[in-house]
């Protein structure tokens, strides 16, 4: 029957020999990974060589051979344990070329001379099993594993004395792992039987590398060493899976076979009763992989997550925020939640500043500064992945496991650092490739809302700007009220004190030119003649500013009286008609056909209205005619004076009813004007619910009018109160 120790070192072998495998596949180009399989393979061998090495029933040449391979094996596991710790440490890397070449051929010159008489001269016989005869070679041999095995021991805990984080965790069981191995292998089979001539633990001796294999298991498991998890897990339920078949079928015959069968005949029902056992473990194995998958993956998948559903509630921050502050902290969060990770950092920059910061978690004991971060200059680094270097070295100073830089592909944004994973896990394939794409999610969220940023910060800007502007314009427009305000009191004070005079300047003229004062000669008739002209411009000026100044006090009233509109049109005719017989003009009233009904409007005020219509046609008419034209629309009186003058240009017709506004070419004809005469017009009309009428050609005269109702339109309340606030 197969022996226990022999399924022992099956499984153990099994499980070095999967582990280095895995590794080895995982990145064949790696050196860390080639040293390690290396390792196994040597550690393998010696197991097997030293399990057989001490059978004393095979013959004394195949036992001399194996024995011999006791010592080899070892070798040329220091030797790669040697490398492995100097790559896996990035101190390879640094080591000068000689040294490295040294280390190797001394390696293998001492495995050599571990195969010859120097180290095992002989074998014999002893009651434990076989005993090793040594050669001279053996301190030397014992100095070469001491000082290969002690230095690689030596740069693990100077690795692990300046490390931190998950590296630290790790190195610390791979020490542990090597350390137990060592001291349990060398006091075992090197130790005892060279001073005290004892190989009855010989044999235990392989069972040491349980240690090392337990450390190197337990840094996959906990801390994902060469991030093969997957693949240890599933191994892991594989073997446990065989080992219990293994165990329940051996020993599930033999209890059977020695109590059915006791004389060893292998009879039909013994046939039967291993082809009843075999259907129950075929039926049952099923069963006892998903059991042991369960089990294992409870260990190895602690901290699993989904990525999608990562994936999607960070996208659900992006597309749901746009302020930066919020968009930071909210992807900040989520991210180091799922990942379980125990800080991150955001830096994002303006140019080649520092414009936002924001951060998650304990502040590690130094924070990076710009020049710093501009060193790692890659699109994403992970420290557990870099041989050494200065960027190791900066991301793990400042406790940084990931730095992503943020960028499209035409801006630099920032970076992203997330620090050691709270279970002390490195960062698996499934976690850079999540966060490959977060980080160009980010960059793009972190743009826009800059941009965002931007516009609010303009659009306050600007907004200020024109509420400063607004209260700029609203003092000045108040001042300019005092001032027109102080203007029209002068005007109506000026207009009051100049209107006395003015009439008393007038009507003594008025009497010389009856001859109330005596005769007088043509020429002194002629000049009083003038002065009275002009007295009575400027009387009329006067009487235009003293409405002006009633209008904008809100006294210019309205006072409605029945008036004979034919009969006042007449008047002002006969009136004009000397002043148009001087130009030379025909100055013609058309009459309505049928008389019409007296109409309830503000004589006098209209009376200006329509002396201004026609004394503005005969001054700004060279030649041709005036013509008065008055009729009846339905209920409305309508009058037109037509002149064939100079007309009003296209530019000047929206402001002409302004007040103190005039065409450039009625100043050029007549300099005194004022341009307040059609202003009041206008406000009189309007006034009286009327409406003014215009039309003109430049270069061939011009229409202006208005019409009025027979009877005013009756006052409502609400305009009676809106026109008493006015």
């Amino acid at each position: 029957m197969v022996g226990v120790s022999v399924i022992a070192l099956v499984l153990i072998c099994l499980i070095h020999l999967m582990i280095g495998l895995f590794v080895l596949l995982k990145n064949k180009q790696d050196k860390s990974n080639l040293f390690f399989f290396g390792f196994v393979l040597t550690v393998i061998g010696w197991l097997v060589t030293n399990y057989f090495s001490n059978d004393s029933t095979q013959s004394s040449g195949v036992l001399l051979v194996l024995n011999s391979a006791i010592f080899v094996f070892p070798a040329l596991s220091a030797f790669f344990v040697l490398g492995f710790s100097a790559s896996f440490t990035g101190i390879l890397g640094r080591t000068s070329k000689w040294l490295v070449v040294s280390a190797t051929l001394i390696a293998f010159v001492e495995s050599g001379l571990s195969s010859t008489k120097l180290v095992v001269e002989g074998i014999t016989i002893v009651p434990q099993g076989v005993g090793i005869v040594f050669g001279p070679a053996v301190p030397m041999y014992f100095a070469y594993l001491i000082a290969y095995f002690g230095l690689a021991l030596g740069i693990f805990l100077f690795s692990f004395k300046h490390s931190t984080g998950s590296t630290r965790a790790r190195l610390g069981y791979i020490i542990a792992g090597i350390l137990s191995s060592f001291v349990v292998a060398l006091t075992t089979n090197l130790i005892l039987p060279l001073l005290a001539h004892n190989f009855t633990l010989a044999n235990y001796g392989p069972f040491s590398t349980l240690f090392l294999v337990c450390g190197i298991s337990y840094a996959i498991v906990k801390h994902r060493l060469f991030d093969i998890r997957l693949a240890v897990a599933r191994s892991v339920a594989f073997v446990l899976v065989l080992a219990t078949v293994a165990v329940i079928y051996v020993l599930a015959i033999f209890a059977i076979s020695q109590v059915l069968f006791p004389a060893h005949r292998v009879e039909v029902s013994q046939s039967f009763v291993y082809l009843a056992m075999a259907l129950i473990l075929a039926l049952t194995f099923q069963q006892l992989r998903r059991f042991f998958e369960r089990i294992t993956e409870r260990v190895f998948y602690r901290d699993h997550y989904d990525s999608q559903v990562v994936l999607n509630n960070f996208t659900q921050i992006l597309v749901s925020e746009l302020d930066l502050n919020r968009i930071l902290k909210k992807a900040l969060t989520t991210l180091c939640d799922s990942l379980r990770i125990q800080f991150g950092q955001i830096i994002v920059f303006n140019n080649d500043s520092v414009y936002r910061i924001e951060h998650y978690g304990p502040l590690p004991h130094r924070l990076m500064v710009a020049p710093e971060l501009r060193r790692l200059n890659r699109s994403i680094l992970v420290a557990d992945e870099l041989e050494g270097g200065e960027r190791k070295s900066l991301l793990e100073g400042h406790g940084v496991r990931i730095s992503m830089m943020l960028s499209t592909h035409d801006q630099f944004v920032g970076y992203f650092l997330l620090g050691d994973k709270l279970s002390g896990d490195i960062y698996s394939n499934q976690d850079i490739a999540l966060l490959e794409i977060i980080r160009n999610e980010l960059a793009v969220a972190i743009l826009n809302a800059k941009a965002y940023a931007e516009i609010q910060a303009f659009n306050a800007s600007l907004q200020a700007r024109v509420d400063h502007a607004t209260n700029r314009l609203r003092v000045a427009n108040r001042h300019l009220k005092e001032l027109d305000k102080a203007k029209d009191e002068f005007i109506s004070m000026a207009s009051h004190q100049l209107r006395t005079p003015l009439t008393t300047i007038k009507g003594y003229l008025s009497m010389m030119l009856e001859g109330d004062a005596g005769p007088i000669s043509p020429g002194q008739k002629e000049f009083a003649q003038f002065a009275f002209d002009s007295s009575e411009r400027m009387v009329n000026l006067i009487s235009d500013l003293l409405n002006i100044s009633r209008l904008n006090a809100g006294r210019f009233l309205i006072q409605r009286t029945p008036t004979d509109m034919v009969q006042m049109i007449e008047d002002e005719v006969r009136q004009a008609t000397q002043h148009a017989d001087g130009k030379g003009l025909k100055l013609v009233f058309d009459r309505p056909d049928h008389p019409l009904p007296p109409v309830e409007i503000d004589e006098n005020k209209t009376r200006q209205v329509v002396m201004n219509f026609i004394d503005n046609a005969i001054y700004y008419t060279q030649k041709g005619e005036v013509r008065v034209v008055l009729k009846q629309t339905g209920d409305m009186v309508h009058l037109e004076v037509h002149d064939t003058g100079i007309g009003v240009p296209e530019q000047a017709r929206r402001k002409l009813f302004t007040k103190f506004y005039r065409a450039e070419n009625a100043q050029i004809v007549r300099p005194d004007g004022t341009g307040l005469g059609l202003y009041l017009a206008k406000r009189v009309i309007q006034d009286q619910d009327g409406t003014i009428i215009f039309n003109s050609v430049e270069g061939k005269g011009s229409t202006f009018g208005f019409e009025l109702p027979f009877k005013p339109k009756p006052v409502k309340h609400e305009d009676t109160k809106h026109a008493q606030s006015h």
